[in-house]
């Protein structure tokens, strides 16, 4: 019976060690939307605004650590192909966002 408990308790013990093992990345938001915010730099679209636009979307970083837009809600185009162009495919730090991973931003353009 001592040995059934002692094989029990390493058994224990294995399975507990190995969970601890399997670390997964952890994500800096903020330093993503930095990184995000220095993408998109001005805005240089033709169009004139007089309300200050806010825009929601998604994306996700490839094996690449490529920034891929997934979605982008708006149904304004000159502020949509805006943020596809400066965002698209663009090398992202590694460790600053989980490959795979799907990310929100939130994204306001304030007329000047």
């Amino acid at each position: 019976m001592k040995k059934l408990m002692l094989l029990l308790g390493v058994l224990l013990m294995n399975v507990t060690f190995a969970k601890a093992n399997d670390v997964k990345p952890v994500d800096d938001y903020p330093k993503a939307v930095v990184n995000i915010t220095k993408m998109l730099g001005t805005l240089t679209i033709n169009e004139d605004f007089e309300k200050a636009e806010t825009i929601r979307f998604s994306a996700m970083v490839n094996s690449d650590n490529e920034l891929v837009v997934l979605q982008v809600n708006t149904k304004n185009e000159a502020f949509k192909s805006h943020l596809i162009q400066k965002l698209n495919y663009q090398k992202v730090e590694k460790g600053v966002m989980t490959p795979g991973k799907l990310y929100s931003f939130v994204v306001k353009f304030k007329p000047e």
